[in-house]
């Protein structure tokens, strides 16, 4: 049987290490040592997300995996 692959493996929760500005929202500053969301699109390009706006976009997510997982099942 084949391995199964996590798809969503570059998607993380890190603290920040220097300064980062929301890829959201560019008002929302991210601190050093601030927790955010964090993944990279491409190998190379990181997107920073503060808390502010994580539950937002962890919400879309959700809802996009949903819909594929009723296509799955129909």
């Amino acid at each position: 049987m084949p391995t199964t692959r996590n798809i969503l493996g570059h998607i993380r929760f890190e603290e920040a290490v220097g300064n980062r500005t929301c890829d959201v929202s560019e008002k929302h500053l991210i601190g050093p040592g601030e927790k955010h969301l964090a993944y990279e699109k491409v190998q190379g390009q990181r997107i920073n997300i503060c808390m502010a706006c994580a539950p937002a976009i962890i919400a879309a997510a959700q809802a996009h995996l949903a819909m594929i997982e009723q296509e799955l099942g129909q």
